[in-house]
């Protein structure tokens, strides 16, 4: 299983890869197919995949994104838990900690993206989401240095940028926090360009907020 790399702009916790396929559970009979995005699903085919006879550790992870983007968080925690249980893979507990934030219970999210990030030090999104649930905290020093390690990791980690801006501005440390502004800005303009209304005045050239 390859994992799917989060490089787009967001201001919530986010799923590495959200924008991209997932590999689904498929039945036993037949192959794996190309993956298949949960978004494309209809209805009818998300339940054919929520009743699949789960077997594997994998097969509880998709149906724990199927849960998950059905938002359906507890259920999902409880198939991304029968994952972990089956094989401790850094992936089952990333997921299982954003469905933790989702719930807003940081602490539990926390001890998930840490265990992540000890099976593997390279997770560049769970860097950011920990830091994502430092800044709910309010712990923004802790927020900023884990967006260090993301923005490390992956160099064009958009959000990552603006996140660590937004935590600097909340600091005080202006200066940085428009670097990190602009520095976004250049990598997505599109992207980007969604959240300038919402990011503080002094970042966009309108003056003090």
């Amino acid at each position: 299983m390859s994992r799917l790399v989060l490089r787009t702009l967001g201001l919530s916790i986010l799923l590495a890869g959200a924008l991209a396929p997932l590999i689904l559970a498929q039945p036993r009979s037949t192959p794996l197919p190309t993956s298949v995005a949960v978004a494309t699903l209809t209805p009818a085919e998300v339940q054919q995949q929520l009743q699949i006879q789960p077997e594997t550790a994998q097969d509880y992870y998709n149906l724990g994104l199927v849960a998950q983007g059905q938002g359906d968080f507890p259920q999902a925690i409880a198939y991304f838990t029968q994952a972990i249980t089956q094989q401790g893979l850094a992936d089952y507990y990333f997921a299982r900690g954003l469905a933790q934030a989702d719930l807003g219970d940081h602490l539990k999210a926390l001890d998930d993206y840490n265990q992540a990030i000890e099976l593997d030090p390279n997770f560049a999104s769970a860097f950011y989401n920990r830091g994502m649930t430092y800044l709910a905290l309010q712990n923004l020093p802790a927020a900023v240095n884990n967006f260090d390690q993301a923005i490390a990791l992956d160099p064009e980690f958009v959000a990552a940028y603006y996140s660590r801006g937004m935590a600097y501005f909340d600091m005080g440390k202006i200066e940085l926090a428009r670097q990190d502004y602009n520095r976004s800005l250049s990598l997505s303009p599109t992207m980007s360009a969604a959240y300038y209304d919402q990011a503080p005045r002094p970042l966009t050239g309108g003056g003090d907020q």
